[in-house]
């Protein structure tokens, strides 16, 4: 699958407007639950917008509820550092992707490690277009798998050097 296709350079932010949130001197466990999740609704929010830059998605405030609620279920963070976020959606009508990227140390985003995450690939699909949602997460997920990509995903300055590490992987 050639996910290229599906990358609008519109739909690519390589420094999240969010920023982690401060950590009291006397915060509670409660208490640091409570802002972990605030920072991850600002994190959703902001790849919501992302994602709404594309042309195919209708309403961006219910593409956020949308992306928002399928975060609440389970969260989309699969390995340190990275998340693919993803939902199937009425407000795509077609397939739609997009990257973003956290200023280092990361958001706090429930990875399965409890550490930050900084690398975000955005899926957005209508509901009756499995074939490519599926095909895409597969092959995102397996370039996630090569060390060496992630590190230039980390290091790229530009949405032109994204294209081309995604072009050397997907031919």
């Amino acid at each position: 699958m050639n996910i290229l296709r599906y990358l609008r350079p519109e739909c690519i932010r390589l420094e999240l407007q969010t920023k982690p949130l401060a950590i009291a001197e006397d915060e509670t466990p409660t208490m640091a639950k409570r802002r972990q999740v605030k920072e991850k609704d600002l994190v959703v929010s902001e790849l919501a917008g992302i994602l709404a830059a594309s042309p195919d998605i209708v309403n961006p405030s219910k593409l956020h509820r949308d992306l928002a609620q399928r975060e609440s279920n389970a969260s989309t963070a699969i390995a340190p550092g990275i998340a693919i976020p993803h939902v199937r959606t009425l407000q795509a009508r077609g397939f739609v992707m997009g990257m973003a990227r956290a200023m280092d140390p990361g958001l706090h985003y429930a990875g399965p490690d409890g550490e930050p995450t900084r690398l975000f690939l955005l899926l957005a699909a209508p509901p009756y277009d499995d074939r490519t949602y599926l095909q895409a997460e597969r092959a995102l997920a397996a370039l996630l798998l090569d060390e060496e990509v992630v590190a230039e995903l980390l290091a790229v300055e530009n949405s032109q050097g994204v294209f081309n590490i995604f072009r050397r992987w997907f031919r």
